[in-house]
């Protein structure tokens, strides 16, 4: 039963909340009546990976204090990836030291199989943070061996997801898109909706770099859906700080606040430091941008509208998507251009681009 729920559920049926905890209460009546796992009180640690996703990380983490080191097995992965998402390098590490002695050199089969996928991705993710590029490579290789050597169809799509970032981190946005949108492909057929959200969260970061917003808008507001459905509370603010980014990106930055206050109000209550690190760092820039968007306003005397509307001709907006973008009319917009066009002293678009980039408005 603990397979089915672990293994069948939560992969592929993680947007269907109720039916998950309908099968979980059944199994947890077998389990009382079975009195085998449970009189010796380990009976809950197979929700470990439920709690973690459906962010009851207090629980989990009093849960896993209670084992000693040796009886990590009975929790799979979540420990780790609890450790991992919390800053907690030192005890990932032991997790993943205790699961995997041998490194990226331990072979396949001395651990079950998916949870082994699994603290095989966490490994190349702290690499990763550590911006050890070479550590990343020799683990996510290992990944791909354990995949061949099981066959599977489980950890595909996240093991693409773990190459493209990689390559992100290289400098290399067309492999790191190439390896998300197999990922894409991977979650797909079969559908999986955790992995699924976290390609479209992905390719939309990636489509923010790139400059293509209404790419990256798309991705982005798919996967929250799906963090949505799925009653992840991680996922979706990981998702929320994905559009805050690519609202500051374009020029947005009441939109970016709103978005990084929602992300945050989750976060905090996680101890999500490093997606936490990440929203303070965002929040500065958001707010360096402001100093410096007021300095350059100051000399035009324009107003707040009349900013945002420069900001984003200067990023290439024609006048009916800044209409849009702003929730204003087109006549609107035409009468704002017409008067930041007096005040900066041209009487064109690219002569307002210009000044807009010389003077620190983008």
């Amino acid at each position: 039963m603990t397979i089915i729920v672990r293994m069948v559920l939560l992969p592929y049926h993680a947007d269907d909340p109720g039916e998950r905890w309908r099968v979980i209460s059944e199994a947890e009546d077998a389990f009382k009546q079975a009195e085998s796992t449970w009189s010796r009180g380990s009976g809950q640690l197979w929700l470990a990976p439920f709690l973690f996703v459906e962010g009851r990380w207090v629980e989990l983490r009093d849960l896993a204090r209670r084992e000693p080191i040796w009886r990590q097995e009975n929790f799979g992965s979540a420990p780790c990836l609890l450790a991992q998402h919390q800053g907690d390098r030192t005890l990932a590490s032991a997790l993943l030291t205790a699961a995997l002695p041998s490194g990226p050199d331990t072979s396949p089969g001395n651990l079950r199989h998916y949870e082994g996928l699994v603290l095989l991705r966490v490994a190349a993710a702290l690499a990763l943070d550590a911006g050890d590029l070479p550590d990343v490579r020799a683990w996510l290789t290992a990944h791909d061996r354990w995949l061949a050597w099981g066959g599977v169809v489980l950890g595909q799509a996240e093991g693409q997801l773990s190459w493209a970032e990689y390559y992100r981190a290289a400098g290399d946005l067309a492999l790191a898109r190439d390896h998300a949108e197999r990922a894409l492909v991977c979650a797909s057929e079969p559908r999986q909706p955790l992995a699924l959200l976290a390609a479209h969260r992905l390719l939309g970061e990636l489509a923010t770099a790139s400059g293509s917003p209404a790419e990256a808008h798309a991705h982005l507001t798919e996967a929250l859906a799906l963090a949505d459905a799925c009653a992840a509370p991680y996922e979706q603010a990981l998702c929320l700080l994905a559009l805050a980014e690519l609202r500051a990106a374009t020029g947005n930055r009441d939109g970016a606040q709103a978005m990084l206050a929602e992300a945050h109000a989750i976060l905090e209550p996680l101890a999500a430091r490093p997606a936490l690190a990440r929203a303070a760092a965002l929040a500065e820039r958001l707010a360096t941008r402001a100093s410096a968007s007021a300095a350059a306003v100051a000399p035009f005397r324009l107003t707040t509208r009349e900013t945002e509307v420069l900001r984003l001709l200067a990023q290439g907006l024609p006048n009916a998507a800044i209409a849009d973008r702003l929730s204003l009319s087109r006549r609107t917009v035409e009468q704002h251009l017409r008067s930041v066009y007096d005040k900066l002293g041209v009487d064109n678009r690219a002569a307002a681009t210009r000044v807009a980039v010389e003077h620190g408005f983008i």
